[in-house]
């Protein structure tokens, strides 16, 4: 049994209420992401269970981003996937901006602590991990998908675009993991 405050149970409904909400109908949504009418009808009415994948594509052709990570969240589709940042927190680029900027702000205070605890770190010492300051840390990537989010509804920016920049600069940088082939011949 979980205790995530989600339920897998009803993204069927969320699908649908998605859908509803964005003034999509089952035919242009299905047409969207390849899929007939009679096959959207069936998810939403909870007949066939929809995949995390299929999920993730109806709500990005929506441009639910929240729900897509609800759905990482659900789904334990990655160790960091955390609850989705409430819809409504990520209209105003503005709020957004001053909200990451308070949180950068934490972060770096954070991390002069865990720098601080680093040093006093000993073999043989035990000492407990600076939890708190480790969660200011992680706050940043809500805060960085709100203002992100808020990017897109107000300027239309393209997210996907985004990150496909940031990916190829990230290989031109060697940021990026290396492809199967370049670490194949790498030493070991």
């Amino acid at each position: 049994m979980s205790n995530k405050p989600y339920s897998i149970y009803n993204i069927n409904l969320e699908m649908r209420d998605v859908r509803i909400q964005t003034g999509f109908s089952q035919n242009t949504l299905g047409v969207i992401i390849d899929r007939t009418q009679k096959q959207i009808s069936e998810i939403e009415n909870g007949l066939v269970e929809p995949t995390p994948e299929l999920a993730i594509k109806w709500f990005t052709a929506l441009g639910a981003f929240e729900h897509v990570d609800l759905v990482h969240y659900i789904y334990n589709l990655h160790p960091l996937a955390a609850a989705p940042v409430d819809p409504r927190l990520n209209e105003d680029l503005g709020r957004a901006i001053l909200n990451l900027k308070q949180q950068i702000k934490h972060a770096l205070d954070s991390i002069e602590n865990i720098e601080d605890w680093m040093a006093e770190l000993r073999p043989g010492r035990v000492t407990d991990v600076p939890m708190k300051d480790f969660k200011e840390i992680f706050d940043l990537g809500p805060g960085m998908r709100t203002t992100l989010y808020a990017l897109n509804r107000e300027f239309g920016i393209d997210l996907k675009s985004l990150s496909d920049d940031w990916t190829r600069k990230s290989f031109s940088t060697s940021v990026a993991m290396p492809r199967y082939e370049e670490r194949k011949l790498m030493p070991v």
